[in-house]
């Protein structure tokens, strides 16, 4: 590849095979190479610990999936290995140390038409900068509440970008995104990859065994997703491209005025992995007016020193904010402790009947709201869950405890003071669990750690992945200060 006109060559001899193979089936296995008609996924395709690929579309090699070099300036066979190194995920990167002439070039942002501008610029645009505390009419400084939902959120992402078995898809997933004109470019592990990363944010907050709780994570392939009642989403590509990000923009804003005809505060999300952007669009009974985000950066770098970012920050206050159909949700997904100690029950029997039904009317008289919310605060998540059947009033009480995330039962309600060994794929909380505070480390594992699991969308039919959960007892002051050891979970 070093030699002059040597891609030109290659690709030559890459059409010529490709020629003698009409008509026959992909992929084709040679003594010392494999042609696919597709982008091969390293998880199923490949078998080996080590291999290359050399892309001649892109003018990219390729290690283990990911793009290293530039076909154009290859390293010398001297420095070739030594700019293979490991990223702050301890995943296979490319040494930032390598110089840029060697590094692959990422691909321009696709011509953006006209035609795919229309619906933003027929409108009126309020704000093409706007923060999300604008479109939200919340305060710029994050509550307690919603810290707690975006360190959950940056652990997620991270475990995630460190996981051996699903990096992969994540890494070059980036990659692909980078080069892709359209979100239809995407193959179906991709596209299911991408929407489990989003969806995060506004999936009901509640972790445990998966057995305890069952997220779907099976999902038709669409352009577009409502995550909430009045919020969309869609996947798109290069939305730090200025046209490209109003083209995505323009979409998420045609799909609103499709679905939705009822006047009111609607919301979309376009998200390319590296990046999101927020649209808020305001349809009162004469006028349409919408406003936006920036592109907001989503993934940390992969050699990041913290896992904050602007984009992780405004998908979960997003996703914290008030939602009619949570408990409704949450109720979807319970099925019941299976663990020892605790009684298990019967989902299709009990919970699930009536839960669409509008609760009961209690004639007797109402205790105050915040009152039934203090007594949630006492009371195991099964206990709250049952609650919310009881009337009308405790169904809302239930909900806005449920705005709290859960993680093997323990409700987190503060970050925690107390760092985590590696906090780009780890957490600390302040939490409660019938009123006993522990603080909890999430993504850590210790000797008496259990483990909680997170969905995944994806075609296979694991049900997402497990993270180490560990604790201890925060000390009470009962005349003299107690300090509990261990884990005590159930």
């Amino acid at each position: 590849m070093r030699s002059p006109h040597a891609i030109t060559r290659k690709q030559q001899e890459l059409k010529e095979i490709l020629d003698e193979l009409d008509s026959q089936t992909f992929p084709q296995i040679f003594e010392d190479f494999t042609i696919f008609d597709r982008r091969p996924n390293p998880l199923y395709d490949l078998n080996g610990i080590w291999f290359y690929g050399i892309d001649l579309d892109q003018n990219v090699f390729r290690v283990n999936g990911i793009p290293f070099y530039s076909l154009e300036c290859l390293p010398g066979p001297e420095h070739f290995l030594e700019h293979i190194s490991e990223d702050h995920y301890e995943n296979l990167a490319c040494a930032p140390g390598c110089p840029p002439k060697h590094k692959y070039k990422r691909l321009a942002a696709p011509v953006v038409d006209d035609s795919d501008l229309e619906t933003y610029r027929s409108l009126a645009c309020t704000g093409s900068d706007a923060a999300l505390s604008s479109l939200l009419g919340i305060n710029d400084i994050l509550s307690t509440n919603e810290q707690v939902r975006v360190s959950l959120l940056e652990m997620m992402v991270g475990q995630c970008l460190a996981r051996a078995n699903f990096q992969l898809e994540v890494g070059q997933l980036i990659y692909e995104f980078e080069s892709i004109s359209n979100h239809n470019q995407l193959m179906d592990h991709e596209w299911l990859a991408a929407y489990s990363l989003v969806s995060f944010a506004f999936i009901p907050q509640m972790f445990d065994a998966s057995s305890v709780f069952v997220h779907p994570t099976q999902l038709s392939r669409k352009e577009f997703i409502w995550v909430r009642e009045d919020t969309v989403l869609c996947l798109a590509a290069h939305l730090d491209d200025k046209r490209c990000l109003q083209a995505s923009v323009s979409r998420l804003i045609g799909s609103i005025l499709e679905q939705q005809d009822a006047p009111g505060d609607y919301f979309g999300i376009a998200f390319s992995i590296s990046h999101c952007a927020i649209v808020k669009v305001v349809k009162d009974a004469h006028t349409t007016t919408f406003s936006h985000t920036a592109a907001l950066q989503y993934l940390p770098s992969f050699f990041a020193e913290s896992p904050s970012t602007p984009g992780i920050t405004a998908l979960a206050r997003l996703g914290y904010r008030i939602d009619p159909a949570l408990f409704v949700r949450a109720m979807e997904i319970w099925r019941g402790r299976g663990r020892k100690g605790t009684r298990r029950v019967d989902h299709k029997k009990s919970f699930v009947q009536g839960v669409n039904d509008p609760p009961p009317s209690v004639n007797s008289a109402a205790l105050p709201p915040e009152l039934w919310q203090e007594i949630a605060f006492h009371l195991d998540l099964q206990d709250v869950l049952t609650l919310g059947l009881v009337s009308r009033l405790c169904r809302e009480v239930a909900s806005m405890v449920l705005r709290y995330p859960y993680v093997l039962g323990h409700r987190l309600v503060a970050v925690s003071e107390e760092m985590p060994d590696n906090p780009l794929h780890a957490a600390s909380f302040s939490a409660a669990r019938a009123g006993t505070r522990t603080t909890l480390f999430v993504g850590q594992s210790a000797p008496e750690s259990e483990v909680a699991c997170f969905p995944l969308y994806s075609t296979r039919p694991d049900p997402g992945f497990y993270v180490y959960v560990s604790g201890t007892i925060q000390p009470v002051a009962t005349g003299r200060n107690r300090v509990g050891k261990g884990f005590h979970g159930y």
